[in-house]
């Protein structure tokens, strides 16, 4: 979310005039902010610390993202040399005032197509319905908005004609979409989106075990061009704690999704999150989620330990009664259990062929790119391949955070 609300912003620079560059030469630094979290939130303000030695008369200093419907004006008491607060996505009045202070006729402005990469981010949702107890987004970035449908595709297509080999929906709870004007929920987007000419992969996140539906499965199965990868976060293992952050399923009902996914598509990619140490996480609860990992084997689990965001409920409303200490101790024991896990599904892979879709090359002059299942993959002694194309590699070595292989004959 945060990456395509960068991507909208810097596009509209960009049509203004502006390039990116350095901090060093630049004449304005915006920061994208995230407060899901609290070490999201310290990150920002110590780069608003450390840009006060950067600020001069001549150069700006803008703020948007989360923080900005989270601490409002108190932004700019803290913070003299902060020039600007900008909501997210109201960037007009912000940019034009950008250009009414630098006038840079002779400027060489970058093409809009420089934006695009391989990969391009559609926000087909803005904000959230859900009321989980520990989440700051639905405060931050309201009820949900929902993308008319033609508009999504319009872009899409747009993407493509740009450059763009894969696109990424993108929503807070994705599987919620639904076209104002009728025309379908998610599964009906997916559809349309996939026919694009030229578009090699399809991707959206991030989804929520009460609304994923059986038929967005099916279309998954069906398409050549849908990624087998599904983002699916369980945050808990365990009921109890599953009811205290009004989650609105309990694990009978995550392992029935997982289990139709994975008989529908039996690679499947599965990734999911999960929360140490939220208020009433009792050690038993915590070894319940333990247990859900290692029994379903996801590729990837984002691990957090709880932190209380200001206005949730649970910060209102629960007592954050697990030590500091023992969440750190839950949080290492369920990175170390994953990491074996990851090992040992990327282990599998080996002797097989995978499709990877080149995103560039590293600094061995690599291509690198990511499977369907989302993996990422570097290509062995294929330094002439350009980014884009999609490859079918032979797998030969893997480790718990990717695939390494050679062109397949």
């Amino acid at each position: 979310m945060n990456s395509a609300d960068s991507e909208s912003l810097a596009r509209r620079l960009l049509a203004a005039g502006y390039v990116e560059d350095s901090l060093e030469r630049a004449d304005v630094a915006i920061l994208n902010t995230c407060v899901v979290r609290q070490a999201s939130e310290d990150r920002v303000y110590s780069k608003l610390h450390e840009l006060k030695q950067w600020k001069t008369p001549e150069r700006t200093i803008a703020v948007t993202g989360c923080i900005v419907a989270k601490e409002g004006g108190e932004l700019t008491r803290r913070f003299p040399h902060l020039d600007a607060v900008v909501p997210i996505g109201e960037y007009e009045d912000f940019v034009a005032g950008l250009e009414a202070r630098y006038d840079y006729s002779n400027g060489e402005a970058l093409p809009l197509a420089g934006r695009t990469g391989i990969s391009h981010y559609v926000r087909v949702i803005q904000g959230c319905d859900h009321n989980c107890t520990f989440c700051i987004v639905p405060r931050v970035r309201g009820r949900e908005k929902h993308v008319p449908l033609q508009a999504v595709v319009a872009e899409c297509r747009t993407a493509v004609a740009e450059g763009a080999r894969e696109v990424v929906l993108l929503g807070q709870n994705v599987d919620d979409y639904h076209d104002p004007d009728g025309r379908g929920g998610l599964a009906a987007l997916v559809r349309e989106v996939e026919q694009i000419p030229g578009l090699k992969r399809l991707r959206f996140m991030t989804s929520h075990p009460q609304d994923l539906e059986g038929e967005l499965l099916e279309v998954m199965a069906r398409s050549e061009v849908v990624c087998r990868e599904l983002q699916l976060p369980v945050q808990s293992g365990d009921d109890t704690v599953l009811k205290r952050m009004a989650r609105g399923y309990q694990t009978r009902h995550y392992r029935t999704i997982v289990e139709n996914a994975r008989r529908l598509m039996p690679d499947l990619g599965l990734v999911t999150d999960v929360i140490v140490g939220f208020p009433g996480e009792s050690e038993a609860a915590y070894l319940n989620t333990r247990a859900l990992v290692e029994e379903i084997e996801f590729d990837v689990v984002h691990i957090a330990m709880y932190s209380p965001r200001p206005g949730t409920f649970a910060a209102t409303k629960m007592d954050d009664d697990v030590p500091q200490e023992e969440k750190l101790r839950r949080l290492n024991d369920l990175l170390a259990l994953q990491r074996g896990i990851a090992a040992r599904k990327t282990a599998r892979w080996i002797g097989r062929n995978a499709e990877v879709l080149i995103e560039g090359h590293d600094e061995l002059n690599r291509p690198y790119g990511r499977i369907r299942q989302g993996k990422r993959a570097i290509v062995l002694r294929g330094g002439d391949i350009q980014a884009g194309t999609v490859v079918n590699v032979r797998v030969l070595q893997a480790t718990a955070g990717q695939l390494l292989g050679l062109p397949a004959a």
